[in-house]
């Protein structure tokens, strides 16, 4: 049994695995944003209205850090491989930043636009818009992670744009691709609870709402983080399950046990300290637990990813 990944592996997967928790918090805001605004106008209260604000602001940060990132990591794969550009992979290079940068431009106006078109069409339009922007890129980052790993990739030499990027996108049903992206809908919720838990901590200063305010705010967001990220992990144990079975069929032979168990442990570590942020009366003197959860899932993300990544390009290319 192997307890620790091959280096090269490791050394991708764990980074891989942060920036797409990233993304994943990114295409998850909008969407919470959208629920605490619609939550202040049927409630008549201003709290979830301030955290949809504090909540906007971050998903636009965050997709400015992401977009940059995302160029500077597309230059620096050209630069090692110059004939990535030349290829069939040159429009799905070029997409996740594009989508990036859309996404980000939906949020700033949703975010910039609060004074003047708050509560209208538009602004619940552009909001909406920014999240399925993340949601966009989200799938063709996991969908050209797959097609860079695989031996013989299966995107077309000379295609359309479109038909290049309908073959990225068609992966077999049996593929991991499927059950990934379905666990990426609730890793999305917890990570988007998880990022804003944290985020408001380097609000509380900025943005003088009131003790009052923050204990609330604090326990909306950790019951999102602790919510999917619970509902994540089932399917998560599925993913774990067929890749393992990949590795093996008959499970005598398993993908590196450290990245394996801290796909599960991590979370459940993490979600035990959402909960006490939960229970507690002053969840503001939990700074230490909420930053911890914030890196355990994140570190858990890279343990996935180094896993997957170990079965999709030494083992079993699906």
């Amino acid at each position: 049994m192997i307890l620790f990944p091959d280096a090269a592996v490791w050394s991708l997967a764990l980074p891989g695995g942060i920036l797409a928790c990233l993304l994943l918090a990114v295409t998850g805001l909008p969407f919470l944003c959208l629920a605490w605004q619609r939550q202040s106008v049927a409630q008549r209260t201003a709290f979830p209205d301030k955290l949809a604000r504090q909540g906007a602001l971050l998903a636009t940060l965050v997709a400015a850090v992401l977009a940059a990132v995302a160029g500077a990591v597309i230059i620096r794969m050209v630069q090692m491989q110059p004939d990535l550009m030349e290829g069939p992979f040159r429009v799905p290079l070029l997409a996740p930043p594009a989508l990036l940068a859309g996404s980000l431009a939906c949020a700033g106006i949703y975010l910039f636009g609060w004074r003047h078109i708050r509560g209208s069409v538009m602004h619940r339009f552009v909001g909406l818009a920014a999240g399925i922007g993340g949601l966009e890129a989200t799938v063709v980052s996991f969908a050209l992670a797959r097609a860079l790993l695989m031996p013989g990739h299966p995107l077309p030499s000379a295609a359309s744009p479109g038909d290049t990027m309908n073959a990225l996108i068609s992966a077999p049903m049996d593929s991991l691709l499927w059950p990934v992206l379905g666990q990426s809908a609730f890793v999305a919720a917890g990570a988007a609870g998880a990022l804003c838990l944290a985020w408001l901590l380097t609000r509380r200063d900025k943005d003088d709402f009131g003790r009052d305010y923050y204990n609330y705010a604090l326990g909306v967001c950790a019951r999102w983080a602790l919510g999917g990220t619970l509902c994540a992990l089932p399917v998560g144990v599925y993913v774990l399950y067929r890749a393992a079975t990949l590795t093996s069929p008959d499970l005598t032979t398993l993908p590196p046990l450290l990245p394996l168990a801290g796909t599960l442990v991590l979370p459940l570590a993490a979600c035990g300290l959402w909960g006490t942020v939960i229970r507690s009366a002053t969840p503001l003197r939990h700074k230490v637990g909420i930053v911890t959860s914030l890196v355990l899932l994140m570190v858990a993300c890279g343990c996935e990813a180094s896993t997957l990544a170990y079965v999709v390009r030494l083992h079993a290319p699906m």
